[in-house]
């Protein structure tokens, strides 16, 4: 079956690789082949480009042709391996189109032969020692049939799965209007129809938080838990997530490591080496959070008037012990309450959509020293959806003049470092089916990887009608930075790397200058040059911003969602998902019941308790769960770690070059200490050696 299903694939690779022969004129043919020479042999293409000039026909045409030239060379290995590169470098490229454009049959068809093709030249010339990291790894485990079914199956189960996440319906708490104190202009937005007197509110995990932060009653914050945990109740996704546990960790058996988290450390994080440390590395994160948390937990337990409450309890086994822990709901409720959080309506206001967009660029150029040119070429610009933006990137290679502020017309423009352009989709279209579902995972923003030098930026944020209404809300803001901090990164490093390179840098490295960028806007003066509010022009106040600045919970956060990640792939899942029972019904309801033993078991890390209605999939698990780093989730605390062990960001001001400067030297000699090294410093050492000098809790 195998062999046939070869057969068609090469038969359809063979006659749709051709089209470009036929089809496509001299300019369009031109304009391809110097992108695909420019992208096999690691050169920038110097010039913008639209989702129509990576032609997926035309690229996988020339991989083969560079596989019939490999064929031919007999003896001359160095020609081989570079002939093997470029065609690693043109996979890449295939892949990111299948980003840009919808994947079909035909184009997963053709991905398959050239997978199976490239594959079968590497094992029958072992002797090029090609470095396995940059082998992708559908290509690297087609040699392994058992091992690559394996490895399909989860790919599929992950699909499915996810597939039933993004289909959830929305539910909605309908109460009266005086039971949430939320601003009056977000109320009138959410009237009920038939009832003016009462709200019709949608319920997921992107809003529930602000309303329980509204609800004074406990018993209507548990509803909003129930009607959002609901809809994941009867779905079976309890015993898919088992399912896909079990394949994993047998992959990873037949791999050669202990679990999937073994696995997923090894290949995609720079730890590999430092797994039997990683405990270590946690049990000093959960003694940093547990302090942070230390004054809060005993002033929540008191205005709460929780039951169980003493001062001996707070301080002893509060984390151990569930009964010292108010619910997930009242948490919530009660942290918002004792860090004073400003509602989220009035501080979207202070953001209205054109105004962050035009100062965002202002800002991270004068943060990074770069000079950027908005892109107006219509001819490009159309073939991009709607209200897309292009930056053309160039890095200053003079110094910051001295003097009170930066001024441009100082700089030395003949002397700048051309580094790529940034491609940007600020919106997400919305059909009118999104009315009435959650919205999916695929709703979340991400950076793609075009080529060398060319980064797309997908924000995906809500759109409104009209435009000119968006606000922008706290945690868009953040996402502007994290996702800026990927693309400007990529572009540092596309001098030096090839695409095949670039694919393969680890995920707790690349976070790592997603996670600095983040801080920069934990900053008053870059959140206040980004704010105008709609009505009076005014900005942001300090004592505002502090309302909505980092707290002991961000790292918390990170902290909880990279601990399941851990947990879940650590254990041996065959063991602690068994049961006695030959009953096929019986089976699956304990093994529905052993997924709430796996609740118990981590509630521990957590400062509150999960109710009985609390399901993991109406969380960011699903997202994390099913995408291919599943396992190593702790590379988002590894790169926050990193940050708060070497990078200082809490006193940059645009106003004073000193600072800047500071911080451009720190950031750019970061870029310059290769990664790829063996000495590259681990972070779960790092993390050890400041604990024994206690620098880390300072």
């Amino acid at each position: 079956m195998m062999n046939f299903n070869n057969f068609i694939n090469k038969c359809i690779c063979v006659f749709l690789s051709n089209i470009p022969k036929t089809f496509y004129g001299n300019e369009k043919t031109k304009l391809y082949r110097e992108i695909t020479d420019n992208v096999k042999n690691s050169k920038i293409i110097n010039f913008p480009i639209d989702k129509d000039s990576v032609n997926f026909f035309f690229i996988s045409r020339e991989i083969n042709k560079l596989l019939n030239i490999k064929n031919k060379i007999i003896n001359d290995n160095i020609q081989k391996k570079i002939i093997v590169e470029k065609c690693f470098n043109l996979y890449y490229l295939l892949a990111t189109h299948t980003k840009l454009k919808k994947e079909t049959f035909y184009k997963k068809r053709i991905l398959e032969c050239i997978e199976e093709n490239i594959s079968k030249y590497i094992y029958n010339n072992k002797d090029q020692k090609l470095d396995e990291k940059n082998i992708p790894y559908s290509i690297r485990i087609r040699n392994n049939k058992s091992v690559g079914n394996l490895f399909n199956e989860l790919k599929e189960d992950c699909s499915k799965y996810l597939k039933k996440i993004n289909n959830i319906k929305v539910r909605h708490l309908i109460i009266d209007k005086n039971e949430i104190k939320i601003d009056d202009g977000w109320k009138k937005s959410y009237e009920y129809t038939f009832n003016k007197n009462k709200l019709k509110i949608p319920i997921s995990k992107y809003n529930y938080e602000y309303i329980l932060n509204g609800l004074e009653e406990s018993e209507s914050r548990k509803k909003v838990l129930e009607l959002l945990n609901s809809p994941y109740k009867s779905l079976n996704l309890n015993n898919d997530v088992i399912n896909i546990l079990k394949k994993r960790y047998d992959l990873a058996n037949k791999l050669g490591y202990k679990n999937w988290g073994h696995y997923s450390i090894s290949q995609f994080t720079m730890e590999k080496n430092n797994y039997e440390n990683i405990e270590k590395f946690l049990n000093i994160i959960k003694e940093k959070v547990e302090k942070d948390y230390y004054k809060i937990i005993y002033d929540i337990l008191k205005i709460s008037n929780f039951s169980k409450f003493n001062n001996k309890n707070n301080k002893k086994n509060y984390w151990e012990n569930n009964t010292h822990k108010l619910a997930i709901y009242d948490w919530s409720f009660y942290y918002n309450k004792i860090m004073n959080k400003s509602d989220e309506y009035l501080i979207n206001s202070y953001f209205p959509q054109n105004i962050v967009l035009k100062n965002f660029m202002e800002i991270v150029s004068r943060i990074y020293n770069f000079f950027y040119e908005e892109i107006k070429d219509g001819e490009i610009k159309k073939k991009w959806p709607k209200d897309s933006i292009i930056y053309k990137i160039e890095r200053y290679q003079s110094n910051v003049k001295k003097g009170s502020t930066l001024n441009y017309e100082d700089k030395n423009m003949s002397n700048n470092s051309f580094l790529g352009y940034i491609y940007i989709i600020p919106y997400m279209d919305i059909s009118f089916k999104d009315y009435f579902r959650v919205p999916s995972m695929s709703s979340l923003p991400n950076t793609c990887l075009i080529s060398p030098g060319h980064v797309l930026i997908d924000y995906k944020f809500i759109r409104t009608v009209p435009i000119k209404n968006k606000l922008f809300s706290s945690s868009e803001i953040l996402t502007l930075f994290h996702e800026f901090g990927h693309a400007y990164h990529l572009l540092l490093l596309s001098n030096n790397l090839s695409l095949s390179n670039l694919f393969n840098i680890p995920l707790d490295y690349a976070e790592f200058f997603s996670h600095i960028n983040e801080h920069i806007a934990n900053n008053y003066d870059i959140i206040s040059s980004m704010s105008n509010k709609i009505d009076n022009n005014l900005k942001i106040s300090e004592n505002l911003f502090k309302t909505i600045k980092f707290d002991c919970s961000r790292l918390a956060n990170i902290y909880s969602q990279s601990i399941i990640d851990y947990v879940i792939h650590d254990l041996n899942p065959h063991l602690f998902f068994s049961n006695t029972t030959n009953s096929s019904e019986n089976k699956i309801e304990n093994e529905e019941d052993n997924l709430c033993n796996f609740y118990e078991m981590i509630e521990k890390y957590f400062p509150y308790k999960f109710c009985s209605s609390y399901s993991i999939h109406s969380t960011s698990f699903p997202y994390h769960f099913s995408s291919y780093y599943s396992g190593a989730v702790l590379s988002y605390l590894f790169a926050e770690t990193r940050v708060l062990l070497n990078v200082s960001t809490d006193q940059i001001n645009l106003k004073k070059n000193n600072t800047l400067t500071s911080f451009q030297k720190k950031f750019y000699d970061i870029i310059l200490n290769d990664f790829k090294t063996d000495n590259y410093p681990s972070v779960i050492n790092s993390l050890i050696n400041s604990k024994k000098s206690e620098k880390f809790f300072k």
